[in-house]
């Protein structure tokens, strides 16, 4: 009598064996293996850390040197001192440059400025960029707007004030983006005000992103620091180094001299003229003497 075996039931799959005639049956189990790799979750970028204040930039910078800067309006020389300064942290990059004046020249007549036109300011007269590493971008200011004061508005102080640190910028981190800043006018303002204050940062190649209708409040921005322009009126703003400085006090001086001989020298002639005028009045005073006293000889004789 025959009895059937029991067989598992298990997944049976024919094998060819290339080494075997037939079939070669291997045994898996009902459920395959996972092979599938398990998901991990992507790992979420750190937050960039705020950019650091200009106000802690500004004590944290060092001095860079002092120039001469001369601005002409109205026909009118104006000196005063450009201060750099730049901080460097592990974070930021900062550079700042304030004017202050020192006199006005009219003529040959100097007017030394004093009170606040005569000092440093972080709002007037001054313009600085912050570089921020972490989120590669540029932020200009003060906050408002590089702005001169009233006493030297109108002689191209701003827009120079903004293009040196256009131009600082571009030479060290032309890649980053610009960071928006805002720039608004009083809702009093007139119509020129707000072209002259678009066309202010339009000059330098910033675009705008108007917040109204009016377009007086607005965002300036660029998206790399390498696109702005950097430019002022070189015929009426000139900036003198101490060497410069000193070689243009050289000439000066070199000038005086040469004038202070043509003077001796033109002295020296008039003394020469006066000493022959005086020898001819001599002269002619002792032949009119002379002519005189024949006369009278003459006369006597005849008498």
């Amino acid at each position: 009598m025959h009895h059937k075996k029991t067989v598992a039931h298990h997944n049976i799959t024919g094998v060819r064996h290339p080494s075997a005639g037939g079939l070669r049956y291997d045994c898996a189990m009902d459920s395959l293996p996972n092979t599938k790799k398990p998901v991990v979750a992507a790992a979420e970028k750190p937050a960039l850390p705020a950019p650091e204040s200009e106000a802690y930039l500004a004590s944290q910078a060092m001095p860079l040197g002092e120039t001469v800067l001369m601005l002409s309006r109205d026909g009118v020389a104006i000196y005063g001192i450009l201060h750099r300064s730049r901080a460097m942290t592990g974070q930021s990059d900062y550079f700042r440059l304030q004017f202050r004046g020192y006199a006005a020249a009219a003529g040959t007549q100097w007017q030394p400025f004093g009170g606040d036109d005569a000092q440093f300011h972080t709002v007037y007269n001054s313009a600085w960029v912050r570089a921020d590493h972490p989120s590669r971008t540029a932020t200009f200011g003060p906050k408002g707007g590089v702005m001169a004061s009233e006493t030297f508005r109108h002689a191209g102080l701003d827009t120079f004030l903004l293009a040196q640190v256009i131009g600082w910028i571009k030479g060290i981190y032309p890649d980053y983006a610009v960071s928006p800043g805002l720039v608004t006018l009083p809702a009093t303002c007139s119509e020129d005000e707000r072209l002259q204050r678009n066309a202010f940062f339009a000059r330098q190649g910033f675009e705008f992103e108007w917040q109204d209708s009016n377009q007086k409040n607005a965002l300036f921005f660029k998206d790399k620091v390498n696109k702005l322009l950097g430019v002022w009126d070189k015929e009426h703003i000139t900036e003198y180094s101490g060497e410069a400085m000193l070689q243009n006090m050289a000439q000066q001086e070199e000038t005086r001299a040469h004038l202070e001989q043509r003077v001796s020298a033109l002295e020296s002639r008039q003394t020469t003229l006066q000493q022959a005028l005086q020898k001819e009045r001599s002269t002619a005073q002792i032949m009119t003497g002379v002519v005189i006293l024949i006369l009278i000889i003459g006369m006597w004789a005849v008498l």
